[in-house]
């Protein structure tokens, strides 16, 4: 059983997920992309593994199925698998039938496979099928990806089809269309919590990430949350499954290994400089619902529950705006930046920690920092902004100010504070790591270049941090 924070197989990338919960177990359909194609386990298509905790995964399964990303669901004793191909440049959703009953082994129904219609959806996008089945209407309905056939370029939508028996396809008019992208909405998912009903999607247009939309339940009418994208740049594909109040959400953590796009920076032979690839490390977020119906991301229980070893602080403080109080450690300084270096990071670890950003314009940790500070990972709260920004050792010098053509790497929106404090936590394996501030933002990242280094504080400003806790 492999316990890996971010799954990756050997010699691939994790690509879409589709995740069910079947029988007490969490069942892990992914594309997966395979980076070296003469591995004796090479097998293309989709690939299965299970999960009873989301910690430990089952030795990979695959199922055969060719085609892109896709959904199942159970009818009338039979397992049904919808996934998309494209022929000849055309986008089409395919039907498949377990021909045995079980999760593996699929029979192609070559006759049930369909494509747009032209008249409310263009000809051009048609993929990513998720399958619900609505008592109320006894009806099965497929969410799609897909573009609304209209002349301007921002007709991205998720489509809508209705079904009576998983093989016959009515079209109905656009489950969302904000006519904001001018790509498909991809990789759509639907789910009710409490009282509101959700919809996810992914966009590779207009901002490059995922989104999600909210509406109470049997409203018709689609709200856009305060924070409407969930996590950051280098998170994608997300989808969700769960069982009662428990549920996850589902995405990638691209590489940086592969010139895919033929973008890589010619001079440049630092690996954080690379831009992102198609697929990389399975990342889970636990999902809460927040008083308003917004949805929040925070690091799931069982993750935090590997980290049982502590690992003893070790405080060097590196300037002299720094004073110790019965609430923390304290930046007093108001205009100029404090520094201070703690202990060696682990290769795998997680970081807790309390901020609270009393009169700082940015405050946070640094990860894996060099000993003379000149290099490192920077987590930053920025609390005039309400957000939390990932900067890497890139941004501390000329070449990466010429080369990046803008101030932020990337960054989350945050919620204000009534007392402006922030309890962050931050999980990492390797080049993976994900940040998560108030149980609510998250942001996913990589680090590359600095494979080893110390745990950091920064505050330009005043600021206390307290409870600081490492573990691996």
């Amino acid at each position: 059983m492999n316990d890996q924070l971010f799954y990756q197989a050997p010699n691939a990338r994790t690509g879409d997920v589709i995740p069910k919960y079947i029988d007490g177990t969490y069942q892990l359909f992914y594309l997966k992309n395979w980076t070296d194609r003469s591995d004796p386990a090479f097998v293309p298509g989709w690939h299965r593994m299970e999960s009873k905790d989301l910690l430990h995964m089952s030795q990979e399964t695959p199922i055969h199925v060719r085609g892109g990303t896709g959904d199942l669901i159970f009818h009338n004793g039979q397992w049904h698998l919808f996934a998309c191909i494209f022929p000849d440049g055309k986008q089409l959703v395919t039907h498949y039938i377990s021909k045995d009953g079980s999760l593996d082994h699929w029979a192609l129904q070559e006759a049930d496979t369909f494509g747009p219609d032209g008249v409310i959806y263009h000809p051009s996008d048609w993929r990513d099928p998720r399958i619900e089945y609505c008592p109320e209407a006894g009806e099965f309905r497929m969410r799609l990806a897909a573009r609304v056939n209209e002349s301007h370029s921002q007709t991205g939508c998720v489509g809508l089809c209705v079904s009576k028996d998983l093989k016959h396809w009515e079209y109905r008019q656009p489950e969302y269309y904000p006519r904001r992208f001018n790509g498909a909405c991809e990789c759509p998912d639907i789910f009710s919590m409490g009282d509101w009903e959700y919809l996810v999607f992914s966009s590779y247009t207009t901002l490059f990430g995922n989104y999600y939309v909210k509406r109470p339940l049997g409203s018709k009418q689609w709200q856009l949350p305060r924070n409407h994208r969930l996590d950051s740049r280098g998170f994608y594909a997300a989808k969700t499954a769960g069982h009662g109040a428990e549920r996850y959400l589902f995405g990638w953590l691209p590489t940086k290994e592969e010139n895919i796009f033929g973008f890589w920076p010619d001079r440049m032979e630092a690996q954080d400089y690379r831009t992102w690839d198609w697929g990389g490390s399975l990342v889970i977020h636990q999902l809460r619902q927040l008083p308003d119906g917004d949805l929040g991301l925070c690091l799931p229980d069982g993750k935090r529950r590997l980290f049982r070893k502590p690992v003893e602080n070790q405080l060097r403080l590196c300037t002299p705006s720094w004073q110790e109080t019965p609430e923390g450690l304290c930046a007093v300084s108001t205009a100029a930046q404090s520094l201070a270096l703690m202990q060696p990071m682990p290769n795998r670890g997680c970081l807790r920690a309390a901020i609270r950003a009393t009169d700082a314009r940015q405050t946070g940790v640094i990860l894996r920092a060099a000993e003379d500070l000149g290099r490192g990972y920077y987590l930053c709260l920025e609390p005039e902004q309400n957000r939390l920004v990932y900067r890497s050792w890139l941004r501390m010098y000329e070449e990466g100010g010429k080369t990046f053509p803008y101030d932020v790497e990337m960054e989350v929106p945050l919620r204000k504070t009534v007392d402006d404090k922030y309890t962050l936590e931050v999980i990492w394996e390797g080049s993976a790591a994900t940040a998560y501030v108030n149980a609510e933002a998250a942001l996913s990242f990589r680090m590359y270049d600095l494979t080893a280094g110390n745990l950091g504080l920064f505050s330009l400003g005043q600021a206390v941090f307290s409870d600081i806790e490492m573990y691996q």
